[in-house]
C-alpha cells in the first residue's frame, strides 16, 4: 500500500512539474512574440538613437584648465568659469508654444499609462541613473523617454562631465527631475504646479527637466560651487542649442531647465 501510494504521489509531481514546464515554454514563446511584435512597431528613424546610447560622447569645445584650490566661504571648490553671454531667463526662453511642436512632431502620443504605450508607433526607452546623469525620485513623471530625448540626455551629461573636468574640477553629474508624464499625471500636477501646461510637451516623450541647483559628485571630497555647475551647464545647453538640438526654458520658480529634443 505504501510503495502504491508512493507510486502515486510521485505521478501527480511529475504530472504538476510538467504542466509547469509546459506552461513557462508556453509563456516564453508568447513574450518572444509580443517582443517581434514590438519591434515591428519600431519607426526605423529612432534606431540610430538606440544604436548610440551609451556610447560616452565627449565635448567638442575645449577649456584651459584653472586653478581649482581655492574655495568659497563654505568651503567648496571654485572652478574657472566665463560669464554667460545674457541672463538665463533671457538666453533660455523656448515656451511652450516653440516647444511643442517639436514635442508633438518627434514623440508619442499623449497616453495614460505606460501599457497604452506598448504599441505607440514612437517606442519610449527606459532611462535610470548611470555615469551621465542621476535620475532622482520621480513623483509626477515616468522614467521614459523617445530614443532621441534619450541620447540628448545622455550626451549632455557627458558634455556636462566633461566641461567640469576641463575646467579642472571633479566630474559631476546633472540631475533628471521630470520625464515622460501621463495625461493623468498631467492633471494632478495642474492642481499643484502653476507652470504646468494641460498640453505639456512631457505627454510625448521627448522632454525633461534638469535641475540647475542640485548636482551629484563623482568624488564627496571635491565639492564644487553649485553657481560654478550652474554656469557650466548653461554653457553645455548654449551649445546644444545653437546646434539646434533642442529647445531650452529657464524655469526659475522650479529651478529647472525645461528641454525638448529637437
Amino acid at each position: 500500500m505504501k510503495n502504491t501510494a508512493s507510486i502515486t504521489m510521485n505521478s501527480r509531481i511529475f504530472l504538476y512539474a510538467t504542466a509547469l514546464l509546459i506552461a513557462v515554454a508556453a509563456v516564453t514563446m508568447s513574450s518572444c512574440k509580443e517582443e517581434k511584435h514590438y519591434h515591428d512597431y519600431f519607426d526605423k528613424s529612432q534606431l540610430k538613437y538606440v544604436a548610440k546610447l551609451g556610447n560616452k560622447p565627449k565635448l567638442e569645445d575645449k577649456h584651459l584648465q584653472g586653478d581649482t584650490t581655492w574655495k568659497d566661504q563654505q568651503g567648496l571648490h571654485r572652478i574657472a568659469t566665463t560669464p554667460l553671454p545674457g541672463n538665463y531667463d533671457e538666453l533660455f526662453v523656448d515656451l511652450n508654444n516653440v516647444q511643442l511642436p517639436n514635442a508633438t512632431k518627434n514623440g508619442i502620443e499623449p497616453i495614460d499609462n505606460l501599457h497604452d504605450a506598448y504599441r505607440l508607433r514612437q517606442p519610449l526607452v527606459k532611462i535610470a541613473s548611470c555615469e551621465a546623469y542621476f535620475l532622482d525620485s520621480l513623483t509626477h513623471s515616468m522614467p521614459y523617454l523617445v530614443p532621441k530625448a534619450a541620447l540628448l540626455l545622455e550626451e549632455i551629461g557627458c558634455a556636462f562631465a566633461d566641461s567640469v573636468r576641463a575646467r579642472g574640477g571633479s566630474p559631476y553629474q546633472i540631475v533628471v527631475t521630470s520625464c515622460t508624464r501621463s495625461q493623468y499625471t498631467v492633471g494632478k500636477l495642474l492642481k499643484v504646479n502653476g507652470n504646468a501646461s494641460a498640453r505639456s510637451c512631457h505627454m510625448y516623450g521627448t522632454t525633461f527637466d534638469l535641475s540647475w541647483v542640485r548636482f551629484v559628485p563623482y568624488e564627496n571630497d571635491y565639492l564644487i560651487n553649485a553657481e560654478d555647475l550652474k554656469n557650466v551647464l548653461g554653457h553645455v545647453l548654449l551649445d546644444f542649442k545653437s546646434k539646434n538640438r533642442c529647445n531650452v526654458l529657464y524655469e526659475s520658480g522650479q529651478c529647472c531647465f525645461h528641454i525638448t529634443v529637437i
